[in-house]
Protein backbone atom coordinates (compact mmCIF):
# COMPACT_ATOMS: atom_id res chain seq x y z
CA UNK A 1 0.00 0.00 0.00
CA UNK A 2 1.28 3.52 0.78
CA UNK A 3 3.30 4.81 3.70
CA UNK A 4 2.69 7.92 5.79
CA UNK A 5 4.56 10.92 4.36
CA UNK A 6 4.78 9.42 0.87
CA UNK A 7 3.73 11.67 -2.05
CA UNK A 8 0.90 10.21 -4.13
CA UNK A 9 -1.10 11.37 -7.14
CA UNK A 10 -4.70 10.79 -8.10
CA UNK A 11 -4.84 8.87 -11.36
CA UNK A 12 -6.55 11.81 -13.10
CA UNK A 13 -3.39 13.89 -12.46
CA UNK A 14 -5.36 16.79 -10.96
CA UNK A 15 -4.65 16.16 -7.27
CA UNK A 16 -1.65 15.08 -5.27
CA UNK A 17 -0.50 15.16 -1.70
CA UNK A 18 1.31 13.45 1.12
CA UNK A 19 -0.22 10.43 2.81
CA UNK A 20 -1.53 11.21 6.29
CA UNK A 21 -3.12 7.88 7.11
CA UNK A 22 -4.30 4.61 5.59
CA UNK A 23 -7.44 2.91 6.87
CA UNK A 24 -8.27 -0.26 5.02
CA UNK A 25 -8.85 0.70 1.38
CA UNK A 26 -9.04 4.44 2.15
CA UNK A 27 -6.00 6.69 2.00
CA UNK A 28 -6.10 10.17 3.56
CA UNK A 29 -3.84 12.73 1.90
CA UNK A 30 -2.99 16.36 2.55
CA UNK A 31 -2.62 18.54 -0.52
CA UNK A 32 -0.01 21.31 -0.67
CA UNK A 33 -2.77 23.83 0.12
CA UNK A 34 -3.54 21.97 3.37
CA UNK A 35 -6.84 20.45 2.24
CA UNK A 36 -7.35 16.88 3.39
CA UNK A 37 -8.90 14.40 0.98
CA UNK A 38 -9.53 10.69 1.06
CA UNK A 39 -9.51 8.24 -1.81
CA UNK A 40 -9.61 4.53 -2.37
CA UNK A 41 -6.09 3.19 -2.67
CA UNK A 42 -6.84 2.01 -6.23
CA UNK A 43 -7.40 5.65 -7.29
CA UNK A 44 -3.87 6.70 -6.26
CA UNK A 45 -0.41 6.13 -7.66
CA UNK A 46 3.13 6.86 -6.45
CA UNK A 47 4.25 8.00 -9.90
CA UNK A 48 2.82 11.20 -11.38
CA UNK A 49 0.49 10.43 -14.31
CA UNK A 50 1.12 12.12 -17.65
CA UNK A 51 0.09 15.77 -17.43
CA UNK A 52 -0.04 15.76 -13.63
CA UNK A 53 0.29 19.05 -11.80
CA UNK A 54 3.67 18.96 -10.13
CA UNK A 55 4.09 20.37 -6.62
CA UNK A 56 6.05 23.62 -6.62
CA UNK A 57 5.27 24.24 -10.29
CA UNK A 58 3.50 27.40 -11.20
CA UNK A 59 4.14 31.03 -10.35
CA UNK A 60 7.65 31.95 -9.34
CA UNK A 61 7.08 32.04 -5.59
CA UNK A 62 10.40 30.63 -4.52
CA UNK A 63 9.39 26.99 -4.97
CA UNK A 64 8.61 24.47 -2.28
CA UNK A 65 11.54 25.48 -0.03
CA UNK A 66 10.10 28.98 0.34
CA UNK A 67 6.63 27.53 0.82
CA UNK A 68 7.95 25.32 3.65
CA UNK A 69 9.68 28.29 5.29
CA UNK A 70 6.47 30.34 5.49
CA UNK A 71 4.29 27.38 6.47
CA UNK A 72 2.12 28.27 9.43
CA UNK A 73 -1.04 26.20 9.72
CA UNK A 74 -2.81 24.38 6.90
CA UNK A 75 -6.27 25.58 5.93
CA UNK A 76 -8.74 22.73 6.35
CA UNK A 77 -11.51 24.46 4.40
CA UNK A 78 -13.12 22.29 1.75
CA UNK A 79 -13.69 23.74 -1.70
CA UNK A 80 -16.10 22.67 -4.41
CA UNK A 81 -13.30 20.86 -6.29
CA UNK A 82 -12.55 18.72 -3.21
CA UNK A 83 -16.08 17.32 -3.00
CA UNK A 84 -16.69 13.68 -3.82
CA UNK A 85 -19.86 11.60 -3.49
CA UNK A 86 -18.49 10.49 -0.10
CA UNK A 87 -18.64 14.09 1.17
CA UNK A 88 -22.28 14.38 0.12
CA UNK A 89 -23.03 11.05 1.82
CA UNK A 90 -21.45 12.22 5.09
CA UNK A 91 -23.39 15.50 4.93
CA UNK A 92 -26.58 13.47 4.59
CA UNK A 93 -25.77 11.56 7.78
CA UNK A 94 -25.31 14.63 9.99
CA UNK A 95 -28.37 14.60 12.30
CA UNK A 96 -31.20 16.77 10.97
CA UNK A 97 -31.56 18.70 14.24
CA UNK A 98 -27.85 19.49 14.19
CA UNK A 99 -28.08 20.79 10.62
CA UNK A 100 -31.13 22.89 11.57
CA UNK A 101 -29.35 24.39 14.59
CA UNK A 102 -26.21 25.09 12.55
CA UNK A 103 -28.32 26.70 9.80
CA UNK A 104 -30.04 28.96 12.34
CA UNK A 105 -26.70 30.08 13.81
CA UNK A 106 -25.20 30.61 10.36
CA UNK A 107 -28.15 32.67 9.09
CA UNK A 108 -27.92 34.99 12.14
CA UNK A 109 -24.49 36.15 10.96
CA UNK A 110 -24.52 39.53 9.22
CA UNK A 111 -24.56 39.05 5.44
CA UNK A 112 -24.40 35.26 5.68
CA UNK A 113 -27.40 34.49 3.49
CA UNK A 114 -29.29 31.22 3.50
CA UNK A 115 -27.61 28.03 4.69
CA UNK A 116 -29.68 26.07 2.15
CA UNK A 117 -28.05 28.09 -0.67
CA UNK A 118 -24.58 26.78 0.23
CA UNK A 119 -23.05 23.94 -1.77
CA UNK A 120 -21.88 20.72 -0.05
CA UNK A 121 -18.40 22.11 0.69
CA UNK A 122 -19.82 25.28 2.23
CA UNK A 123 -22.28 23.35 4.39
CA UNK A 124 -19.60 20.96 5.63
CA UNK A 125 -17.27 23.88 6.42
CA UNK A 126 -19.97 25.71 8.41
CA UNK A 127 -20.98 22.53 10.27
CA UNK A 128 -17.33 21.79 11.10
CA UNK A 129 -16.76 25.36 12.29
CA UNK A 130 -19.87 25.64 14.46
CA UNK A 131 -19.78 22.14 15.96
CA UNK A 132 -15.97 21.99 16.25
CA UNK A 133 -16.07 18.55 14.59
CA UNK A 134 -13.79 18.33 11.51
CA UNK A 135 -14.92 16.52 8.36
CA UNK A 136 -12.54 13.64 9.01
CA UNK A 137 -14.26 12.93 12.33
CA UNK A 138 -17.68 13.25 10.69
CA UNK A 139 -16.61 10.66 8.15
CA UNK A 140 -15.22 8.37 10.83
CA UNK A 141 -18.56 8.39 12.70
CA UNK A 142 -20.77 8.39 9.59
CA UNK A 143 -21.87 4.81 10.26
CA UNK A 144 -22.94 5.82 13.80
CA UNK A 145 -25.12 8.95 13.44
CA UNK A 146 -26.19 8.85 17.09
CA UNK A 147 -22.61 9.07 18.29
CA UNK A 148 -21.88 11.71 15.66
CA UNK A 149 -24.76 13.78 17.03
CA UNK A 150 -23.37 13.49 20.55
CA UNK A 151 -19.91 14.57 19.39
CA UNK A 152 -21.36 17.60 17.65
CA UNK A 153 -23.60 18.48 20.58
CA UNK A 154 -21.00 20.13 22.81
CA UNK A 155 -19.52 22.32 20.08
CA UNK A 156 -23.01 23.24 18.96
CA UNK A 157 -24.08 24.11 22.52
CA UNK A 158 -20.96 26.26 22.96
CA UNK A 159 -21.68 28.05 19.67
CA UNK A 160 -25.32 28.63 20.63
CA UNK A 161 -24.22 30.07 23.98
CA UNK A 162 -21.73 32.35 22.25
CA UNK A 163 -24.34 33.28 19.63
CA UNK A 164 -21.99 32.74 16.69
Amino acid sequence: MFSVGQRVWHRDGQRSGKVLECEGDHVFIEQDNGAELDFRASELTTAPPAGAKMPGAGPKDGGSAARQARYVMPNRTLTAVDITPEHARVLGIVPVRTVQAVAALYERRPGAGKFSALEVAGKLNVIAEITAVPYRTMREYSDRPGELGLLMGKGLADSQRAGR
